[in-house]
């Protein structure tokens, strides 16, 4: 076969591009990295950290020697270099018109689902009409048609899309303070992104799912309480580094290692402690700061929740037990199974402090811990019955 090399040149205005790509993956995406990797990947890998920073907020242009198809790097001259054509990134500013818009939103859902749960309240029922044949179907033993039922009821379908808006809201407003935190590091800043009304509303979400409608002021000054008491004894704990504990104790949540070592938190749902156990493990050097040299030269560091998951522990909160290791293959990675060792001690720790029930992946299917013990003989049949998607 033969060989063609091509060949192309680039444009006078490519600097320009890839600053607007570049910023658009940190505006539209809150995706820093990507940001980062577009001057990055650009310059072959070898463009200096400080540089990429200024690049990104326009301090520094790149202009283009179209005749020696050179990049030069020069420092942003506003008289020369226009707003509408050099883009600049002014994050102060990003990050307050963010949170206002995050603040417009809270409120609205805020109200929103207090009226729901004020709806529901005092209902200690709710009627469903089905159809004969969704009851013939289910008597046969297919509750296909039932479930499309309950699914086409009006007043549940507006609740659950209101459930999924809400928690897809809070994920996204967490995510925006992550990055937050990220550019306040890289750019020596102090930008400040209050996320306590995020927390009341995840809250909310957690007491409205468990039916739990006591929202007066009291309810929220004592979640406020726990939750502030909580983080003082998780600040306490990481500082001294995060060692594995005694899972019999009943912690609030954890991750159990392939070995059997257990390391978790107490402390409200609002704590994220999962993600704080996973930074913990991080800082401790269990889980690798990066996965590779290139990713340390960009400051690219490895999630600790994927790599725990990824290396298969067990995620536990409460009698909920997660695992992920399965699930690699969907990233074209090697499937990892549950040990042993993790199941003799998920099997004694339900058994001790859950009176032997268990609530069993994302769908938290409640089930009895003999019946998961013996779904767990046979890994394959277990993971696709309780932790596939």
């Amino acid at each position: 076969m033969e060989t063609k090399t091509l060949h192309f040149t680039v444009g006078e205005e490519m600097g320009i591009r890839l600053a607007e790509i570049a910023q658009e993956h940190f505006i539209y995406n809150n995706d820093i990295n990507k940001a980062f990797n577009t001057f990055y990947n650009s310059f072959g890998g070898e463009c200096p950290k400080e540089l990429i920073l200024r690049l990104l907020t326009g301090e520094s242009i790149i202009i283009v020697n179209t005749e020696q198809q050179e990049f030069i790097v020069v420092d942003r001259a506003d008289y020369i270099h226009l707003d509408k054509m050099y883009p600049k990134l002014d994050f102060v500013n990003y990050f307050d018109k963010k949170e206002k818009e995050m603040r417009k939103t809270l409120l609205e859902l805020r109200d929103t689902l207090d009226m729901v749960i004020s709806k529901f309240k005092y209902r200690s029922k709710y009627k469903v009409e089905f159809s004969i044949n969704a009851i013939v179907n289910y008597i046969y033993g297919d509750d296909d048609v039932m479930i499309e039922e309950i699914n086409d009821d009006y007043e549940l379908d507006s609740m659950r899309t209101l459930i999924e808006i809400t928690k897809k809201f809070i994920e996204k407003s967490f995510h925006l303070s992550k990055l937050v935190k990220e550019v306040n590091c890289l750019y020596d800043l102090n930008i400040d992104f209050d996320t306590h009304d995020l927390l009341l509303l995840s809250e909310k979400i957690r007491k409205f799912k468990s039916v739990d409608f006591d929202m007066g002021t009291s309810g929220a000054d004592e979640m406020l309480s726990n939750y502030i008491e909580a983080t003082k004894e998780i600040d306490n704990t990481i500082s001294k580094g995060i060692e594995p504990v005694d899972i019999m104790e009943n912690w609030s949540a954890g991750w159990l290692s392939p070995e059997g070592d257990y390391y978790a938190l107490n402390g409200e749902i609002a704590n994220m402690l999962h993600i704080q156990i996973g930074d913990a493990l991080q800082e401790k050097g269990i889980i690798p700061m990066y996965a590779n040299d290139k990713d340390k030269e960009i400051d690219n560091k490895i999630n600790p929740d994927s790599w725990l998951e990824q290396q298969g522990w067990v995620k536990i909160h409460g009698n909920n037990i997660n695992f992920g290791g399965n699930l690699n293959e969907k990233i074209n990675k090697h499937n990892v199974q549950m040990t042993d060792k993790q199941l003799e001690i998920i099997s004694d720790y339900i058994t001790d402090c859950y009176q032997c029930e268990i609530r069993v992946g994302w769908r938290q299917e409640r089930q009895s811990i003999g019946r998961f013990m013996f779904d767990s003989i046979n890994r394959e049949v277990m993971n696709k019955k309780y932790f596939d998607f």
